[in-house]
Order: C-alpha cells, then sequence, then structure tokens
C-alpha cells in the first residue's frame, strides 16, 4: 500500500483515500486528535491533513507505517445472496406444475387480510418483493413463494399492531380467527 503513495505529484492536493487512510491509521494508532494535530504543525506547518498536498500525505503515511499501522487489505465480501425466484425450466421434458385453483384462493385469502397502501398492492408486493412477473403467479413455485411472503407480511403486521401474542388475542373477524386456527404456531396453543 506504501507504494501507491510514492508517486510524485508535485502541487497535487491530497486526495480523499490519502485523508481516509490518514483517519484509520490514527485510530488503530490511538493517536488522539491533539497528538495527530501537533505532529502535523511540527512536520508542515498545518493542523489539518486536509491542506497536506499528496506527496506529504504519502509521507506522512509512511511515518505512521513505520510507527506499525498497516494496512489491511479489503476482505473479498460477496453481496449477500438473494432469495432464490421461481423460473421456468427451458429444458425439453420438464414438467412444470401450474397453480392450482387452492392456491390462488389461498393467495387471495391471506391478501384480503392486509390492509393495502395500493389498490394493486397485491400485484406490487408480488412483483417487487417476491420476482414474479406481472404480478400474477402462474406456477405452483410462485404460489408457494406468494403464499409464504403473504403470510410473513400479515402476521408482521399483526404483531406490530398488537404484540407478540396477538395469537391469543379474541378477533371478531372471522377470516382471522381463522387464519390463527389454520397457523397458530405451537407456542401459543
Amino acid at each position: 500500500m506504501a507504494n501507491t503513495y510514492r508517486k510524485r505529484k508535485t502541487g497535487v492536493p491530497i486526495n480523499k483515500k490519502q485523508i481516509a487512510v490518514i483517519k484509520l491509521a490514527c485510530n488503530s494508532l490511538q493517536i488522539d486528535d491533539a497528538t495527530y494535530r501537533d505532529m502535523l504543525q511540527d512536520r508542515y506547518g498545518v493542523t489539518s491533513c486536509t491542506k497536506l498536498s499528496y506527496d506529504q500525505a504519502g509521507e506522512f503515511i509512511r511515518e505512521l507505517e513505520g510507527k506499525g499501522f498497516a494496512v489491511q487489505p479489503k476482505k473479498n465480501t460477496a453481496p449477500a445472496p438473494r432469495r432464490p425466484r421461481p423460473s421456468i425450466p427451458r429444458n425439453k421434458g420438464t414438467v412444470i406444475a401450474l397453480a392450482s385453483q387452492d392456491e390462488r384462493d389461498k393467495i387471495n385469502a391471506v391478501a384480503e387480510l392486509i390492509q393495502w397502501r395500493e389498490a394493486n398492492g397485491l400485484a406490487l408486493f408480488l412483483e417487487k418483493r417476491m420476482g414474479i412477473k406481472e404480478g400474477t403467479v402462474r406456477t405452483s413455485a410462485e404460489a408457494y413463494l406468494a403464499i409464504e411472503g403473504l403470510k410473513k407480511m400479515f402476521q408482521n403486521g399483526m404483531k406490530k399492531q398488537h404484540g407478540p401474542a396477538w395469537w391469543r388475542m379474541v378477533f371478531t373477524d372471522p377470516r382471522i380467527v381463522e387464519y390463527i386456527r389454520q397457523h397458530c404456531p405451537d407456542q401459543w396453543r
């Protein structure tokens, strides 16, 4: 890392990367603000690293490296794995199970329990959150994703509105009563 700062750039101001490295070095070496500013004043006649030139910043970073600072290479952080989306296989001979009427009815039943902000809230949810094209459930795999996503959305809304023990509450809406009867976890029975 020190080699990147050895290029001669006379008259060029410090860059953001150098400022970040200096701040990181001071933190890792536990150099307090007063000591840091004294070091800059003694060596370069300034009290802030932003007033240094590119060459001066490189020199200062090398000095901090001499005191024990070592730049750690960035860990290779892969993005979080995405939720698998149902896809239509293109291989010949592959059987695709279409969504049954029961699955469609279940989607509509759970969706009716949710208070949507938009008139087309269900379609937007299916498209944006579940990755189902055009918000229309076609396959059994898409139906499964939609049902489970809607159940979780409904349960989170109830938990937010009534608390975690909402399962034990008495509701007058027969749809909610039926939902609790079918899906209540063992811990709340």
